[in-house]
């Protein structure tokens, strides 16, 4: 009985100490009060007007990435050069510009002599998606007649993506040439014509010849995250999130053939359906989500805005780790950054209902975890599959996951502290960029990499990205500028 009873208590005792320990870790994050919100700005209306009338002209160059087959509209690229040389006068005096693969552009600002610090790049890109013919009568506005309402909104492709960060960062440059800024390092404006079909003229060749050069820059940023407001489950501020790496993607083929023959008398399968379950097969297995290091740090950094419940598993993930991946994997949009998808996008066999086909194909396509390998991946699959008859073909190749850089690193400090500089006392959090960009053809000639918008983007905001009246409050174009000067001057002035 004493036995029962002292293996009673030191549980009743082993509960209390573990639960003390629980709600101490969790106090150590203490909760952040009430709701940040982003700072208001101070900003001239005829500036944020002039600014706003520069990108709608950008936006009426119909720099369009059609698909690779189709060679870039030399007009409309050609133009919006010429077009950035006479609104930035003085920026262009300032800088060393350089024409890549006959349309993208590497500008160059150069630090005064004797500098020895290492450059730093800002990335944008000047060409845009097209506009599907069936979604043009849902525009507020066409799409390339840049139009500014009376609100003061600019409707129009590359808004947001991504000719708004190019127009902001020549204005920024202009602005700083004209007050006689000579930067402590040189700075490089890397301006792609080919973002949206992979960079690999544009991006990858500018990489290329910086590596040629000997350049090894800093840190680098591109577009990839931004701010949110209404997007991170649990928290009311708006919340900045900062890319340290991003997936890479393989797109896998399942094929099958059969001899075929008439439906009335079918063999056990079909070319059709071994395609098919190959399909289902990948589909149906997915990739464990997994609570790594990386999302382990976003964690922490938005858990003082977090409710007391929610702050408690996250400080004691040394315990409740299993019981959070498991939680955070039921969002699709979290188990994302948290392990390599898997979608069976495409489906391809028969030519009448009463033959039996004599080919069949699915497509998956993953998005790639940057712990996994386009290699991994393609293995998995066959050993998943298990089926000699169904072939396993690579498309396109695939591309890797960047590496994560360091969120402790110059460019990280530099981007956070002019995010608390521009917008206020906002939480900031490391993350994963989950698209592709540009930004990952520099891994190789950047010390860091990293990609941040500075703009708040809202739920109903994402889906104007690539769709459907993109559009964006001038305002923030404003606001952008005052953004990269301050990032610039930070970064490469003596004094800021």
């Amino acid at each position: 009985m004493r036995t029962v009873k002292f293996l009673g208590l030191a549980l009743l005792l082993a509960v209390v100490v573990l639960g003390t320990v629980m709600v101490t870790r969790t106090f150590m994050l203490l909760p952040a009060g009430e709701a940040h919100s982003v700072k208001n700005a101070t900003l001239d209306d005829a500036e944020v007007r002039r600014i706003g009338e520069n990108l709608a002209a950008a936006i009426r160059y119909e720099t369009i990435s059609h698909d690779l087959n189709a060679a870039p509209d030399e007009a409309a690229f050609k133009g919006f050069h010429k077009f950035l040389e006479d609104t930035y006068p003085n920026a262009h005096k300032e800088m060393e510009r350089e024409v890549v693969s006959d349309y993208s552009l590497m500008y160059r600002w150069p630090a005064a002599e004797g500098v020895s610090k290492k450059p730093i790049a800002l990335l944008a890109h000047m060409d845009v998606v097209p506009v599907p013919e069936y979604g043009l009568k849902d525009w507020k506005h066409p799409p390339f007649d840049g139009v500014i309402d009376a609100d003061g909104v600019l409707w129009g492709r590359g808004a947001l993506d991504d000719k708004g960060i190019l127009i902001s960062l020549m204005e920024a440059a202009e602005r700083m040439a004209t007050s006689g800024f000579t930067p402590d390092r040189d700075i490089y404006f890397l301006f792609g014509h080919d973002e949206e079909l992979g960079g690999d003229m544009g991006a990858v060749k500018m990489a290329e010849i910086l590596k040629a050069r000997g350049v090894q820059l800093a840190w680098a940023m591109d577009e990839g995250s931004a701010m949110t407001d209404g997007i991170v489950p649990g928290i009311k501020s708006p919340v900045a999130l900062v890319s340290l790496g991003e997936k890479g993607s393989v797109t896998l083929k399942f094929s099958a053939e059969d001899e075929g023959g008439h439906s009335s008398a079918p063999k056990e399968f079909t070319a059709a359906s071994l395609a098919a379950k190959a399909g289902a097969t990948v589909m149906d297995n997915p990739y464990e989500p997994i609570l790594d290091e990386h999302l382990e740090e976003f964690l922490f950094a938005i858990a003082p805005e977090q409710p007391f419940i929610n702050r408690l598993m996250i400080a004691n993930l040394w315990l409740t780790r299993p019981l959070m991946e498991a939680q955070l994997s039921k969002s699709p949009t979290v188990a994302a950054f948290m392990r390599t998808t898997t979608a069976f996008t495409m489906m391809k066999s028969g030519t009448k209902t009463n033959i039996l086909p004599q080919y069949g194909e699915a497509i998956v396509n993953y998005r790639i975890h940057p712990r996994d390998t386009v290699e991994s991946v393609t293995e998995r699959a066959r050993t998943l599959v298990d089926d000699e008859r169904v072939t396993i073909t690579n498309l396109g190749g695939g591309r890797e996951a960047t590496s994560m850089s360091d969120a402790s690193g110059e460019g990280y400090k530099a981007i956070v502290a002019t995010i608390a500089d521009e917008f206020g006392d906002i939480p900031i959090a490391p993350t994963l960029t989950v698209q592709g960009t540009d930004a990952r053809h520099y891994d190789m000639v950047a010390d860091g990499v990293y990609r941040f918008m500075p703009f708040v983007f809202k739920p109903e905001d994402l889906k104007r990205i690539h769709g459907t009246n993109e559009a964006v409050p001038i305002a923030v174009i404003a606001r952008q500028v005052d953004f990269f000067e301050k990032l610039m001057r930070r970064a490469a002035g003596a004094q800021h």
